[in-house]
């Protein structure tokens, strides 16, 4: 009979860890599931009145990973949940696949980094047509029936980065090479506009006329480790590295910076660098890099849900939000740093 308890206990035992093995396992099966189709915060989301959807290019971007934060805690104050949607090294999809996924599930709106091919603004327009805002981020689509664009002004920023090259170059250098990094589906978007306004003022300016030679790069997208390539080659050609070298994304930027050290061109080659990743504020921060421009990811993302707010509330918004820009150089890196540590505290 003692034998008897025992091995009942035994089992009952047994059969408890086995329970709380299968438990484990399901819920962690579960929770996989849910990340992998990008849903894994709405089961302890509320519920909300908006479903909007955020279509970006690259969800390895620290940048528009900061912008969607923003975007997310904005839209949770009204009344809203943004799914984030985006090209991975695992994903099949594209932003017109993601375009049409979201008109398909007739979301009440669409942020979209919009990347200038005609597919897009076809998409755009169809959306609209359904009753669907779309706001363009950081390149806009002036040719459709979008609703709004948040981003910069093209021809004031491409100003400013001539102003900050005349400060780097010195005034009795008798020759200077500036280089411009693109990407090509960035031809008709903002980045070639900014582009020409930064050869338009080293040509027209007094001090640069016939000392200064503006020249752009394009690189191939969709191909791994394209920028390295010809950031490589840049270095080792016979001309050599230009005196200055202008990123336009994080990426670029990494690529460039890495060249200057493993080429021993610090001093030589000056970068201007791209947002503010960690590497890039300490390389401002030692002088090792001239400068890097940071865009206000809050404001980017307080702006975009406003915009789609007034839509679905006024049926009309500005169809134009300036957002606010900053260069970090070496003077006030460590203000920048230490002014970002304390928000992200608080």
């Amino acid at each position: 009979m003692e034998n008897d308890k025992k091995n009942l206990l035994i089992l009952v035992v047994f059969g408890l860890l086995g329970i709380v093995f299968l438990t484990m396992l399901t819920s962690t099966f579960y929770s996989y599931v849910l990340k992998r189709s990008g849903v894994e915060h709405a089961e302890n989301a509320q519920t909300y009145q908006y479903h909007y959807v955020m279509i970006i290019d690259d969800l390895d971007s620290q940048f528009w990973n900061d912008v969607y934060e923003s975007v997310r805690k904005e839209a949770a104050r009204n009344d809203a949940y943004v799914e984030l949607k985006g090209r991975n090294q695992s994903s099949e999809y594209n932003a017109v696949d993601f375009m049409d996924m979201s008109i398909a599930a007739r979301v009440d709106g669409i942020l979209l980094e919009f990347t200038g091919e005609p597919s897009l603004e076809q998409r755009i327009n169809e959306a609209t047509d359904q009753g669907i805002p779309v706001v363009t981020l950081l390149n806009d689509a002036p040719t459709t029936k979008r609703k709004s664009y948040i981003g910069i002004n093209s021809y004031e920023l491409g100003l400013s980065y001539g102003n900050q090259i005349l400060n780097i170059l010195s005034k009795n250098r008798d020759h200077a090479r500036v280089m411009m990094l693109l990407h090509d589906n960035s031809i008709f978007s903002s980045q070639s506009q900014i582009y020409n306004q930064i050869n338009n003022r080293m040509v027209t300016s007094k001090e640069t006329q016939g000392r200064i030679k503006s020249e752009v790069i394009k690189i191939p997208s969709g191909r791994a480790f394209e920028s390295e390539e010809i950031v490589r080659d840049l270095f080792q050609n016979a001309e050599g590295p230009p005196d200055i070298i202008l990123c336009m994304d994080e990426v670029d930027t990494e690529a460039v910076y890495q060249a200057v050290i493993d080429y021993n061109c610090v001093g030589r080659t000056q970068v201007i660098g791209y947002y503010k990743s960690k590497a890039t504020l300490d390389a401002v921060r030692k002088g090792t890099m001239a400068m890097t421009l940071c865009i206000d990811t809050r404001q980017l993302g307080r702006y975009s849900v406003q915009a789609l707010t007034e839509c679905m509330k006024d049926g009309r918004t500005n169809s134009f939000y300036s957002v606010d820009l900053e260069f970090v150089t070496k003077d006030n890196a460590l203000n920048f740093i230490q002014n970002q540590r304390s928000v992200y505290e608080n």
